[in-house]
């Protein structure tokens, strides 16, 4: 951006970001730390360029916690972190300063809208706002989709995506703990689109399958040279438990750090009874 020229040290204006992540005109943007200083100049540069996007949110830290709350500041433009996003489809309302939603899964929330077959029952144990599950409801003719949120706030978001998609005779959304609020032997496919699971819910994960079993889709981070590594200790757990399965695929979903990948796994399970 020729702006930032004169703006910025040429000794670090190599280190603006490449692409800028839009989620209903919202621009999410991660900096260096020595490019802090500049933030508020970067952003208007930013939305001079991209000009159908409203507003500029710098990304302070890793998302953490139960709820699973990203940490966000507006630094440009229309500071309203309620924004409405389109993909595959599907209208997601989301609260782009309390609840996760990362455009770099696009591709897996399109590649699971492909694997999902009419009919199938999924449960998404960490459903957020729809996040994984939503453009299933909306593309894929499932039997039935049960989300299940333990933050109340996104449970909201959730239900208010249920009604604008439309998908009420078809999504079910649950409010608690998925250790707990899980239903068993209901599903063909079970969504975990969490980072460090436990294993008491990577459990409530393979109780959830129906009595044949079915697929789990697993989600981790792992070394890019070695995408077995994050994956070890979930494969460990069901090993302990006795439980039958085979890892059908892994998938990249992103790049998450330098050297560090977000992988998901498709892992059948066979229950064996």
């Amino acid at each position: 951006m020729r702006e930032l020229e004169g703006v910025i040290p040429s000794s670090i204006i190599d280190l603006l970001p490449a692409r800028f992540p839009v989620i209903g005109g919202a621009v999410i943007l991660q900096l260096k730390e020595k490019l802090y200083p500049y933030k508020k100049e970067i952003a208007q540069a930013i939305l001079k360029y991209l000009r159908t996007s409203k507003s500029v949110w710098l990304r302070t830290g890793k998302t953490e916690g139960v709820f699973r709350e990203p940490k966000m500041e507006c630094i440009a433009g229309d500071c309203n972190p309620i924004v409405l996003h389109k993909e595959e489809n599907t209208l997601f309302l989301i609260d782009i300063a309390r609840l996760t939603f990362s455009p770099g899964n696009a591709g897996e929330r399109k590649k699971l809208t492909r694997i999902i077959k009419t009919n199938e029952i999924i449960v998404d144990m960490f459903a957020c706002c729809g996040n994984l599950s939503m453009p299933i409801a909306v593309n894929s003719k499932p039997r039935l989709v049960i989300g299940i949120e333990i933050n109340p706030y996104a449970y909201s978001f959730l239900l208010e995506n249920i009604r604008l998609n439309k998908v009420s005779d078809r999504y079910i959304a649950i409010l608690g703990d998925n250790r707990f609020s899980t239903p068993e032997n209901v599903a063909d496919h079970v969504l975990m689109g969490y980072f460090n699971i436990d294993e008491s819910q990577l459990i409530a994960g393979v109780k959830a399958l129906k009595r044949e079993g079915g697929i789990i889709h697993l989600h981790y981070l792992s070394n890019r040279l070695n995408k077995m590594l994050g994956l070890k200790k979930y494969l460990v757990y069901l090993k302990n438990r006795g439980i039958n399965f085979e890892v059908k695929d892994i998938d990249k979903v992103k790049s998450y750090a330098p050297n560090i990948n977000h992988y998901v796994a498709r892992i059948r399970i066979n229950k064996g009874y």
